[in-house]
């Protein structure tokens, strides 16, 4: 969920007339006019303008809050500002240079997927696909196939299934169907090892009997 707040860079408890003054001094930065051929801009004008109008209109500001506050009783995070392709990136590595350091044995891996879907969520994967720039998709698809190793194999799965959609090259098409074919070879793996296991055990009591 957007935090609109966030967008404008104010408090929850900010006035009408401070969210008017931010309005203000934003639409003034971003407009089209001044920034001409700027997609970025246009972009971050848009979400400004989405913020404003969402938080001066009584009625929607009215079904946004209540939206809010359900989402954070249900301990969801609310999606950081985020309106161009490098922004995406960004805070892509951002979280990867974080879970680089988690302890593989103590790291809460449904939070980690969580943390870690929030930043490929539908309303960003349509920025990627509305700039379709081929080298940041590229880095996005290759940074978030590194950066799920610590989660279970069926979240990673998940994971996986999102950056499909995706507009990329063949090449990052290919490194997803690699990955995923890797996760499910391990998946098999696992299913059957507790066999192997008894296999094995079995194998050397036979062993060590005939040798008595």
């Amino acid at each position: 969920m957007k935090d609109y707040y966030q967008i404008l860079g104010l408090p929850p408890s900010a006035t009408a007339g401070e969210i008017k003054m931010a309005y203000r001094k934003l639409a003034h930065l971003y407009h089209p006019d001044k920034n001409p051929s700027n997609a970025y801009a246009a972009a971050q004008f848009n979400l400004v303008k989405e913020a404003y109008d969402t938080l001066t209109r009584a009625d929607l500001k009215a079904q946004y809050l209540q939206e809010r506050w359900l989402s954070q009783t249900m301990g969801n995070r609310m999606e950081p500002a985020v309106s161009t392709p490098p922004q995406v990136l960004q805070a892509l590595l951002h979280a990867h240079q974080q879970l680089i350091h988690y302890d593989a044995y103590r790291v809460d891996k449904k939070g980690l997927y969580h943390t870690l879907e929030a930043l490929i969520t539908g309303s960003r994967i349509d920025i990627l696909n509305q700039f379709n720039e081929e080298p940041v998709n590229t880095e996005v698809i290759r940074w978030m196939t590194d950066s799920i190793f610590l989660l279970y194999p069926e979240d990673q799965l998940r994971i996986l299934e999102q950056l499909k959609q995706i507009s990329a090259p063949a090449g990052s098409r290919d490194l997803i169907e690699k990955k995923e074919k890797a996760i499910r070879r391990m998946m098999r793996f696992n299913r059957y090892k507790p066999f192997l296991i008894l296999g094995l055990i079995i194998l050397l009591c036979i062993i060590i009997a005939y040798s008595l």
